[in-house]
């Protein structure tokens, strides 16, 4: 019985030094300048009404004109709900700055896209970056991995106001390693650790992230099993409620 009890002690002190590394699953950050999904991954509760992901880039320069992005997603695991435009072409920032999306929530695929519109000889209006995309916003419909591909029409074009030229500044066909993939996970409630069932490795990673909130720089909100935003004795009566529960 004691060869037992330090075995599952040895095994269980494995799992927890590994949830740091394994939890969130979070992809490496692409080469600069990129566009990434963000967050590059979470996990989600069936529970979870809203799943939201922006697309962000990490360019500075002034000299963006057009963006465009392709997003596909696994379409029996989510349904998109609402695609918005970002913060980085917007008519706030020129009158003549348009906004397109598409959702096609029967094969899984995303599309939107933003420009400034002119007629030449007129220059044509750039933007500043930093900044956000466009925020796309999932529903989940049944337990499963759902990858957030960016496919290779997505793009960040600039515009050069000496030669007339239009160039890539980031575009999926030219720089792949500048473009940041996502996923997202729909698990059952108290499942904490990501391995598609409910026991003891949940508690034991819950108590990992004991007393975190938000802030904390250590926070994984899928040990948030009630969605309190705060991971305490709440959270370790979610798992015991789900208990043996896999899917």
């Amino acid at each position: 019985m004691n060869k037992k009890r330090l075995l599952m002690t040895l095994l269980a002190l494995f799992i927890l030094n590994m949830l740091n590394a394994n939890i969130s699953g979070a992809s490496a950050t692409p080469a600069s300048p990129y566009i990434a999904v963000a967050p590059s991954y979470r996990g989600a509760q069936m529970t979870d009404p809203n799943l939201k992901v922006s697309i962000d880039t990490d360019y500075g320069g002034s000299d963006v004109y057009l963006w465009h992005v392709q997003l596909a997603f696994n379409a029996t695991v989510l349904q998109c709900i609402e695609v918005v435009n970002g913060d980085l072409i917007t008519e706030a920032k020129d009158p003549n700055a348009v906004f397109e999306s598409e959702i096609d929530n029967v094969n899984g695929e995303v599309s939107a896209g933003a420009y400034f519109y002119y007629q030449e000889p007129d220059i044509p209006p750039t933007t500043n970056g930093p900044g956000t995309l466009v925020n796309i916003t999932f529903t989940g419909v049944a337990y499963g991995n759902s990858s957030l591909a960016l496919g290779k029409e997505t793009k960040l074009q600039g515009y050069n106001s000496v030669t007339g030229l239009m160039y890539p500044i980031t575009e999926a066909d030219l720089h792949p390693n500048r473009i940041g993939h996502g996923a997202i996970m729909m698990t059952i409630q108290g499942d904490a650790n990501m391995d598609k069932t409910v026991n003891v490795f949940d508690i034991l990673a819950v108590k990992s992230r004991w007393g975190r909130t938000p802030a904390s720089p250590d926070w994984i909100p899928e040990c948030d099993c009630n969605f309190d935003d705060a991971i305490n004795v709440f959270d370790i009566l979610v798992v015991k409620a789900h208990w043996g529960q896999s899917w």
